[in-house]
């Protein structure tokens, strides 16, 4: 499992090598002292597979992400879908997938910011009609858009806080307790075709240690064009106390085409 060690790095708070946050490109002096006019910037991807002969399936993914950003304030919404049909298995509907999040940040300083997030997703294969978190907490912009490794440009921030988690399953026992919340982004510019970026989220309860659930998402881009792109992603949960008879971890694997704004 690829998790990269943000916790462990020693990441310099402030880099000789900033540049904007919303544009990676060099810019001159004259056009630094032009603020950009904030807008929304992110990516939609989709992905469909179809099999047929020995096998009648048909599976689907789609994604998309939005950033808005500004001085002193940034808002963050994400979703996706997963879809699997096998017309040979009962029920034909192997997996549906869905999950919404969205993180309003507002920034003390340069690096330090409060924030408020939420998310809801429901997962088939895992029993999950619905599971929900709404938190509050504080983060640390440790780069944006800035040198740090090697050649390209990083954005890594790191944040901790509470939240109430609440699963409700479609035939097991619910359960809401409260947790604490860590969690950390990283994105790597490697260069202007490539991309590699990881999220992740622990949801430690506070109540009872047995409750532990995980979300990692992993993915690598390649651009095609100036707006089109390929992507591949690894979205990993892992839930220390699923419904009974089903795994603690779940994985899901996409290969999609995206168009960015």
């Amino acid at each position: 499992m690829l998790i990269l060690p943000i916790f462990l790095l020693s990441v310099p708070t402030e880099s000789a090598a900033t540049t904007s946050a919303v544009d990676t490109a060099p810019v001159s002096v004259q056009d630094a002292a032009q603020p950009v006019e904030p807008k929304w910037t992110g990516a939609v991807s989709l992905g469909l597979s179809v099999f047929d002969g020995d096998t009648d399936t048909r599976s689907a993914t789609a994604t998309a992400d939005a950033e808005y950003r500004r001085e002193h304030d940034r808002t963050t919404v994400g979703f996706y879908w997963n879809y699997q049909q096998d017309k040979n298995a009962t029920p034909s509907i192997t997996q549906r997938r869905t999950g919404l999040k969205a993180k309003y940040d507002y920034f003390f300083s340069k690096r330090t910011y409060g924030l408020v997030q939420g998310s809801a997703e429901a997962d088939k294969a895992a029993d999950v009609k619905l599971r929900t978190t709404i938190g509050v907490g504080a983060g640390h912009q440790f780069l944006e858009d800035e040198a740090w490794i090697g050649s390209g440009t990083w954005k890594v921030s790191a944040e901790a806080g509470v939240a109430q988690f609440d699963e409700d399953f479609n035939v097991a026992q619910d359960s809401d307790y409260i947790t604490a919340r860590a969690a950390y982004s990283a994105e790597w510019k490697a260069s202007e075709k490539w991309s590699l970026s990881q999220n992740c989220e622990i949801f430690p309860s506070l109540e009872d240690s047995s409750d532990l659930f995980i979300k990692l998402d992993t993915r690598g881009k390649i651009a095609l064009t100036e707006k089109m792109f390929g992507q591949i992603q690894w979205l990993w949960t892992y839930d220390n106390t699923p419904a009974a008879g089903l795994s603690r971890t779940n994985d899901l694997y996409a290969l999609t085409l995206g168009w960015s704004f």
